[in-house]
């Protein structure tokens, strides 16, 4: 978003109509195993990575016909917070604190003010969209 960056080229997923004949879980097991990983204190992308790469199942989505999130909100273990805006938060603590050390670092002064931009922008689309509720303030985490 706030870079030079030309754009982004990889492999693509598979198919999501294809069945994988691998997956060994059916998929009311791999619900209850998400709901374990979830109470071990995991995050939903910690949850796929863990399904990725101890139980081989390449996406949930594809077995279970419904994402991770969703899952934890029928069980109503979602977190407050977005992950991906609790993880912005935690990056700008970061660099603040590393601000207070180092004064004088005016790439990470910028770092900072873009990533409070981010923020911003993410809570005003969540707060639009349903997800935060209307009275949450973002001054309350930080």
């Amino acid at each position: 978003m706030h870079t030079r960056k030309k754009g982004k080229s990889g492999s693509r997923n598979s198919y999501y109509g294809v069945g994988h004949d691998w997956v060994q879980q059916t998929p009311e097991e791999l619900e209850e195993i998400v709901v374990n990983l979830r109470k071990e204190g995991l995050t939903a992308s910690e949850i796929g990575i863990k399904l990725r790469d101890s139980y081989g199942v390449p996406k949930i989505r594809y077995v279970n016909h419904k994402k991770i999130g969703q899952i934890l909100e029928e069980k109503k273990m979602a977190p407050d917070v977005p992950e991906d805006l609790m993880a912005l938060i935690n990056k700008y603590k970061r660099v603040t604190k590393h601000m207070e050390l180092n004064k004088n670092d005016l790439n990470n002064g910028r770092k900072k003010n873009l990533i409070m931009s981010k923020m911003l922008r993410l809570v005003r689309y969540y707060k639009e969209n349903g997800y935060l509720a209307k009275e949450w303030e973002l001054n309350k985490v930080l």
